[in-house]
């Protein structure tokens, strides 16, 4: 430096285009082609110095506490200054900038979502409702990184709305009614530890495509406090211990058709029970 504390000499700042991202030392460091001054074909990336990143102060950027100096690409537009004024050797990177090299806005930097521009696939299963999205910009905050996963924080007017989508197309949106909607395309699972307690205030559908298992390690309690209603075209089977009821077993006047109790087989005609085999002594 030309003086003997930094800054005296004044900022001097710098726009560029960053030309690697691959920091031996892992603290987000890029190399940058500056405008006017490295952006030189003939100028070897290898020579030129590395650009350090400054990170929000919301990162603590200490004891790997904080965000990850990442997201910069290669092309990426960025704004700087050199630390060490005109040796220019310490580049520090305050921020990038989006642009629109073409023209036109098939090609604008800004997420197409950010923009008003609804591109969520429209691949309902089943009775999957369709996305909430009715973003208008500058309302729609969207995070989407290389390989196609996004995060929206929806401000909309009357719109506000919450999605986060895997680039598999597994998400969870939550709209502007507090209604969720969570889907998941490959295998879910949910592991809990303790307890688990669910209360549901309205109605509860549950429908399994395939076969449906449920488990458990001890005693399995189904409790209604009107009634229960069993409906299987193929059939009803209990298997292992027996039928144990604190009232009657009856049967529905003018149904047919045959049950097994404790290896019996009861048959009813008509509501009445008419053959019991073998015979038991116990009804």
């Amino acid at each position: 430096m030309t003086t003997k504390r930094m800054g005296e000499e004044g900022l001097r700042w710098f726009v560029g285009i960053v030309a690697d991202l691959k920091d031996p030392k892992y603290l987000g460091r890029v190399k940058v082609r500056v405008i006017n001054e490295t952006d030189d074909e003939a100028i070897s990336v290898d020579d030129l110095p590395w650009a350090t990143p400054i990170i929000p102060i919301t990162s603590a950027s200490l004891n790997q506490v904080g965000t990850a100096p990442v997201g910069l690409l290669v092309g990426s537009h960025v704004f700087g200054f050199y630390l060490d004024g005109q040796e220019k050797q310490l580049p520090m990177i305050w921020g990038t900038y989006a642009k629109i090299p073409d023209g036109t806005q098939n090609t604008n930097d800004v997420p197409a979502l950010a923009r008003g521009n609804n591109t969520i696939p429209n691949d309902i299963f089943r009775n999957e409702p369709p996305s909430a999205y009715k973003a208008e910009y500058p309302f729609n905050n969207v995070v989407q990184t290389q390989s196609g996963h996004v995060v929206e924080f929806d401000d909309t007017p009357n719109q506000e709305r919450i999605r986060v989508r895997h680039k598999s197309g597994t998400y969870f949106e939550i709209n502007e009614k507090g209604r969720q909607v969570s889907k998941i395309v490959g295998e879910g699972f949910e592991i809990v530890v303790e307890d688990k307690n669910v209360t549901v205030g309205g109605q509860c559908n549950i429908t399994v495509v395939g076969d449906c298992n449920i488990t458990a390690e001890k005693t399995l309690r189904l409790t209604s406090n009107n009634s229960i209603v069993l409906k299987a075209p193929g059939g009803v089977q209990i298997l292992g211990g027996g039928l144990f009821t604190e009232a009657s077993i009856g049967s529905t006047l003018g149904a047919s058709g045959a049950f097994h109790v404790l290896d019996k087989t009861i048959t009813v005609v008509h509501g009445i029970i008419t053959d019991i085999n073998p015979p038991s002594n116990l009804l």
